[in-house]
């Protein structure tokens, strides 16, 4: 990765550019409006990685007293393959430690499990069940 990678919080001021990443990649087309209502809960342990002033990538997490749940994880189509989720994702860990959390249950889609594998996380089989809601 870069040395000029900056992974910070988010601020309220990043959510734009946060949610034109997370729309392309296919997490809907109201992210603005997700993250602006999410936004008080989700600054504690959410990460964004900035180069030359523009995103590269985001994480978004919370964290239940148990465990820290990562559910979007997004890199820049131009900044994949450059250790960019590897380093969210191990500044997570880090601060979820930090907090006492027990784990890291991370949701992702199916061609990211190799990724979080090499990562150490661990398959356990378990099914996530989604009720959508109009």
């Amino acid at each position: 990765m870069s040395a000029d990678v900056n992974i910070h919080a988010p601020e309220e001021a990043d959510l734009p550019a946060m949610a034109t990443l997370l729309s392309a990649e296919g997490f809907g087309d109201d992210a603005l409006d997700r993250l602006l209502c999410g936004y008080s809960e989700l600054r504690r342990f959410s990460l964004i990685a900035m180069q030359n002033g523009e995103l590269q990538g985001v994480l978004i997490a919370t964290f239940n007293g148990w465990h820290v749940f990562a559910s979007h994880v997004a890199v820049a189509p131009q900044s994949r393959q450059r250790g960019i989720g590897w380093v969210l994702i191990e500044i997570l860990a880090r601060n979820a430690a930090g907090a006492s959390a027990k784990g890291i249950i991370v949701d992702a889609r199916l061609s990211a499990v190799a990724f979080f594998q090499e990562l150490e996380f661990r398959l356990l089989g378990a099914v996530f069940l989604i009720r959508d809601l109009s």
